[in-house]
């Protein structure tokens, strides 16, 4: 992680390496790794003095959003676990132990991120975090090229199960949506100033970026291009506008020109990659008449119990939607609990902006792809990974939100706290 240097302590690169391998992990995603990166993570913490981490994660956790954001997730566990029934038990049973490890996640997640409260320390998680995701799917991607033949779209081989000599395939969407959270880091910290940004940044971010695509074109998943090449340069671009930052603007305006260019080369060399995303079929892929099947029927009866369809997919175990999929799962009031969740995330990062504009929209430029992709995918079941960068992402809000209330002592700076310093 790269952490901003302290006048007092002087952080060699291998100290600050050693903290950097819980984010790395949680991209990574073979969460069984975590053991030994939170041993040599404590290490580094006990070595550069744990003193001040632990000040952090005080003064954080016992700040009112922060509480407010630990009771949300909290609520949101209780009504995902404590009102979960088996859906199709011949198809898929979700162990509790899914459960436990899930919150356990979570909850270490934002805790990790409590730890730390100089900008370059939060940001660098975020870019470790996204970088790990990179590396997973990369090593997937390698790996299915030397095992599979080709196409690998819809099913890859599971690289976690390979150290066991279990053969195993996965969905290569859920793939694919994990490449582009390293794009989306990437992209996002141009709203940076160039000190904010992490060490090596243009080397590992266009070699990342390179590498993505090359894994995206791999794959052939059409999702990928429209999240990379569209949906996240165009929020960049957009935010960049916003910051009067012309030069970055315009280079990304240039990438969004070619866009056109590119779906025709697309189309003329036979791939059809980025020319499928725009076309007159989209909405009639099955993700969006899946999703149209559930929000009609939970308009109509949110409280019913409603299994996957229409009829050609009944057989399915998802909707690929995160909000349909807890509620398939445990109903209504684990539905209300996501949302509020969900909510609550983004109206904190809509005050972050008012507080710290550049990170603010740096934390939007990826949460708001990142939410895009929650609901494409199966999310926590499968793909966990954007949905603890989303909380992370919430986390770090509320821990720029506490250090600026802490130094301004200003009510109208965060309507959370407003009744606690009234009160004060």
């Amino acid at each position: 992680m790269t952490l901003t240097q302290n006048p007092q302590i002087e952080l060699s690169p291998f100290k600050i390496g050693l903290l950097g391998f819980i984010p790395l992990t949680l991209g990574f995603g073979v969460y069984p790794l975590l053991i030994p990166a939170l041993v040599m993570a404590l290490f580094g913490i006990f070595w550069i003095g744990p003193r001040s981490f632990v000040k952090n994660l005080q003064k954080t956790v016992l700040a009112p959003g922060f509480l407010l954001f630990l009771t949300l997730l909290g609520l949101f566990f209780a009504c995902y676990r404590g009102f979960y029934l088996p859906y199709h038990p011949e198809i898929l049973i979700m162990p509790w132990s899914y459960f436990r490890v899930l919150f356990g996640l979570c909850l270490f997640t934002l805790l990790w991120v409590a730890l730390f409260e100089k900008d370059g320390d939060l940001i660098g998680f975020i870019w470790l975090l996204c970088f790990g995701s990179l590396l997973f799917c990369l090593a997937t991607v390698a790996l299915a090229m030397w095992l599979q033949k080709p196409p690998f779209y819809a099913s890859i081989i599971d690289i976690r199960y390979l150290p066991f000599g279990i053969q195993k395939f996965i969905n290569t969407p859920g793939i694919a949506n994990l490449l582009c959270l390293f794009p989306m880091a990437f992209l996002a910290a141009l709203l940076l100033k160039p000190d904010q940004r992490p060490r090596w940044f243009w080397t590992l971010g266009i070699l990342g970026f390179t590498l993505s695509l090359i894994a995206g074109i791999a794959l052939g998943q059409r999702s990928y291009f429209v999240v990379v090449l569209f949906i996240a340069p165009l929020l960049v671009a957009i935010f960049l506008l916003l910051l009067r930052s012309w030069r970055a603007f315009i280079a990304l305006c240039i990438l969004l020109m070619s866009y056109p260019l590119l779906r025709w080369l697309d189309q003329v060399m036979g791939m059809h990659f980025l020319h499928r995303p725009l076309d007159q079929t989209l909405f009639n892929d099955a993700r969006f008449q899946m999703l149209q099947y559930w929000f009609e029927r939970v308009i109509a009866n949110p409280f019913q119990r409603i299994e996957v369809g229409p009829s050609q997919y009944a057989h399915l175990e998802w909707f690929h939607n995160f909000f349909a999929d807890i509620h398939r799962l445990s109903g209504f009031w684990a539905l209300l609990a996501a949302v509020v969740l969900v909510t609550y995330i983004f109206i904190r990062l809509l005050y972050l902006i008012k507080v710290d504009r550049r990170v603010g929209l740096f934390l939007m430029a990826i949460a708001i792809p990142c939410f895009l992709i929650m609901n494409t995918s199966v999310v926590p079941e499968a793909e966990r990974q954007p949905f603890l960068l989303l909380l992370a992402i919430g986390a770090i809000s509320e821990v720029i939100l506490g250090r600026h209330r802490g130094s301004s002592k200003s009510p109208h700076s965060d309507p959370v706290a407003k009744h606690d310093i009234v009160n004060t």
